[in-house]
């Protein structure tokens, strides 16, 4: 089974030693991870840069109780209300929750003024990692309550390095070049 996985899943790092690009951000990430805790947190950048990876490797590195949610399929109000308020509201195992809310800036206006409310209401023991490619397109009042981190691409090295490994692992010939 597992030889037939997509290879963008089965080699997602889940430590951060093994996060491809982005170093001016790892100290902070280890400092967050270290902690045990995460501020609100906005990650933005061009598609397939890692924002995705990122935040989930911090939620799988901490101690806390999560939810993945793509906000290009669940945008609404409604699901800000629903979903979301009723995971922040109720008792979890661990002290800390956090939502991944991915692709935050398909969030209509009005879901983003809920999701202002629910950041507010529940800060204390919960959390947003929101990832997004148009920052602009976050209302300022979520922007302002989030730590901000533009993420920019791996450099060409960098993918050629981390390929070289992967190609190794799955035990395929290539060329260097």
């Amino acid at each position: 089974m597992a030889e037939h996985s997509l290879w963008v899943e089965k080699y997602r790092p889940t430590q951060l030693v093994n996060y491809v690009g982005n170093e001016h951000l790892k100290a902070k990430v280890e400092r967050y991870i270290k902690s045990n805790d995460v501020p609100h947190l906005l990650l933005y950048g061009r598609a397939g840069t890692g924002k995705t990876t990122l935040a989930k490797l911090i939620v799988k590195n901490i101690e806390c109780d999560y939810l993945y949610i793509n906000a290009s399929d669940e945008n609404s109000v409604d699901a800000v209300r629903f979903k979301i308020r009723a995971f922040a509201s109720t008792v979890g195992f661990q002290d800390l929750k956090v939502i991944i809310l991915d692709e935050a800036d398909y969030l209509t206006p009005n879901a983003q003024a809920a999701l202002r409310n629910v950041m507010e209401t529940f800060s204390k023991h919960f959390r947003f990692i929101l990832t997004c490619n148009y920052v602009e397109k976050i209302i300022e009042p979520i922007r302002s309550r989030c730590q901000t981190y533009k993420i920019t691409p791996p450099s060409k090295k960098e993918v050629a390095l981390h390929s070289k490994t992967i190609l190794e692992r799955e035990n395929i010939s290539f060329d260097l070049d």
